[in-house]
């Protein structure tokens, strides 16, 4: 579904709002949760959203400064920016299979200056919504497994009893 469990959002915006970036990518905004906690308010903020239709029936053309209708699984990102100083994957991962959401945190990590990572860490089925296959849970993640995906670049992280929460920053790997 195009929202998520209100459950860190809090925690979320906080580390969004002490980073302070200028530029933001956000994958999969859906209803633009991310976007409306209004954290980052000055940042120029661009959505990816592989479903289209979720465009224009969450108005993101007047949440974000910029919109591309695109899979971030096929999309070369350095098309968007050089290096942004934020990518946020929140609710993505669980509907890729392991390898793609694994190429797809890669890719991240080697082009943004920091990674904002939300999972659901409770396990259930989804299929697709309101025609929306984009939205059809393939896998699951728990806790550890992120932690060690994201390995020694990893700055902080949340554990709930819904949704986890994990900042990776290349500052931490020594590439600035």
């Amino acid at each position: 579904m195009p929202t998520s469990d209100t459950e860190g959002k809090d925690w979320a915006k906080q580390v969004i709002e002490d980073l302070n970036p200028s530029y933001v990518v956000d994958v999969g905004p859906g209803e633009g949760t991310y976007r409306m906690l209004g954290a980052a308010q000055d940042a120029h903020w661009v959505a990816v959203e592989a479903w289209g239709p979720y465009v224009e029936q969450f108005d993101l053309f007047n949440k974000y400064n910029w919109v591309i209708v695109s899979d971030i699984r096929h999309l070369d990102q350095y098309t968007i920016h050089h290096a942004p100083d934020l990518v946020i994957l929140a609710d993505i991962l669980e509907h890729m299979d392991r390898a793609e959401a694994r190429s797809v945190l890669t890719r991240m990590r080697g082009w943004a200056r920091n990674v904002l990572v939300s999972i659901p860490l409770v396990h259930h089925d989804q299929e697709p919504f309101e025609g929306n296959y984009f939205e059809i849970h393939r896998q699951h993640w728990n806790h550890q497994q992120m932690v060690n995906e994201l390995g020694p670049g990893l700055v902080k992280h949340r554990k709930g009893d819904v949704l986890g929460y994990y900042l990776w920053s290349a500052d931490k790997v020594g590439r600035a």
